[in-house]
């Protein structure tokens, strides 16, 4: 397995410091179960304390074979779903900090066995929203709630557990309720509990279990469990062609990691041909979302911005390469000056930079000194504000054809080619 670092990717693990937290916020509840439209309208009407059509809906998928739906099915009938209405009333209250009347409606529910009402109650238990604040009394009654089965209950009681909001700092615990939401289908919770495994945190650690789990939320659109993923493949696998499409499934979600990563494939050829020009944009996407990394990286490439240009194509102008090599033979050797020259190429044409010099003699000397095939000479830029004089060799219009010219070149030179646009030298000509 190859070195996080030397692959220069961003990872994060627990007990390191990392750029963003392991894992989400106690605020963020995405999930998607699974796709069906059907299971998605029940859970909507679950959630919003419409149990009966709830429990329609998922009867008839129960008896389709659909396990998920059986257990909200169990869980609806378990909690006391007749109470809905009373429910929905308390909960606008909470929702208005009513909580007065919200506590009026919503404790004899909770007390009843009804598992949102619960939910609600201890956070104001927590909060002292209508009532003393009384930790002991927030936690009773979110266990509470929690052991009902609802899964995104559970999966906030991990969250607690796992960061000690409330309860002392336990991993198991955490793992535990995680399991428990994640087989009911809870994306955030398989995403989370995925990466304790593959860490070992508070549970024996088995990458088998964390990549089923990590990809089981990636399916769902987890952009967490996306890029998650793509690094496993990445690094465990040295899949780049696999990790390559989780990585954009990510970054297309907006995933800053994603992005930034996205940025080093391309950088490095990772999967994907070296590109400099998309290995900037990703960079720069991430940029924007102030990453630090990338702002670097955007510096970095900017600084020696279109020195490299590493995209393919594959047509050849051997006419305009055979007419070069004659102007060469014709031209005195004090001609060497090809600025001019440049100025009427194509701009998606390549050329090899051979050298990078500040003085005009220093150039002059390096072209005199070796035998080459092609057109050669130099060119006056502006590189960082310095004037300096690079030697380039040749016309090709393919990345291809440059980097062929590369081993042709005579054997004496010490220094190491740039494939560059033709275009890109022309904006740094003085």
């Amino acid at each position: 397995m190859m070195n996080w670092e030397k692959k220069g990717f961003i990872n994060k693990h627990a007990g390191q410091t990392y750029l963003a937290g392991l894992f989400f916020c106690l605020a963020l509840f995405h999930s998607a179960p699974i796709n069906a439209t059907n299971f998605e309208t029940g859970k909507a009407a679950y959630l919003d304390g419409n149990y009966e059509d709830a429990l329609r809906i998922f009867k008839s998928l129960a008896k389709e074979g659909n396990s998920e739906a059986q257990h909200y099915v169990e869980l609806i009938e378990k909690t006391g779903y007749r109470s809905k209405s009373n429910y929905k009333e308390g909960k606008e209250a909470y929702l208005k900090n009513d909580f007065k009347r919200a506590l009026e409606i919503l404790k004899p529910l909770a007390e009843d066995g009804d598992s949102w009402s619960q939910y609600i109650l201890s956070l104001m238990y927590e909060s002292g929203q209508g009532v003393e604040k009384n930790r002991e009394e927030s936690n009773k009654w979110l266990i509470l709630a929690a052991e009902s089965g609802v899964p995104k209950i559970q999966y906030d009681l991990g969250i607690r557990y796992f960061y000690g909001y409330g309860f002392e700092k336990n991993y198991a615990e955490a793992a535990k309720w995680w399991e428990s939401s994640a087989n009911a289908g809870i994306a955030d919770s398989q995403y989370n509990l995925g990466l304790q495994y593959y860490r070992g945190i508070g549970i024996p650690k088995d990458k088998n279990k964390a990549r089923l789990l990590i990809e089981k939320a990636a399916k769902q659109e987890h952009d967490k469990a996306q890029h998650r993923l793509a690094m496993i493949y990445a690094l465990d696998d040295e899949d780049f062609t696999t990790s390559l499409n989780w990585l954009e499934k990510s970054a297309q979600q907006n995933n800053v990691e994603a992005q930034y990563n996205l940025g080093v494939f391309f950088e490095r050829g990772y999967g994907v041909p070296k590109d400099l020009n998309k290995a900037k944009e990703w960079f720069q996407l991430a940029a924007d979302q102030g990453l630090e990394l990338a702002i670097n990286k955007v510096k970095e490439l900017s600084s020696k911005e279109n020195e490299i240009d590493l995209s393919f194509n594959n047509k050849t102008n051997e006419d305009s390469k055979e007419n070069l090599i004659n102007e060469t033979k014709k031209r005195p050797e004090k001609e060497y000056n090809l600025t001019n020259w440049l100025h009427q190429q194509q701009s998606n044409n390549y050329t090899l930079q051979l050298a990078s010099v500040v003085k005009r003699k220093d150039i002059i000397n390096f072209i005199k000194k070796e035998d080459f095939k092609d057109q050669v000479g130099y060119v006056e830029v502006t590189v960082n504000g310095i004037a300096r004089y690079a030697a380039i060799y040749g016309l090709y219009n393919s990345y291809d054809d440059a980097k062929k010219a590369i081993s042709e070149l005579p054997s004496g030179i010490n220094t190491k080619p740039w494939i560059r646009k033709i275009g890109a030298m022309k904006e740094i000509l003085r």
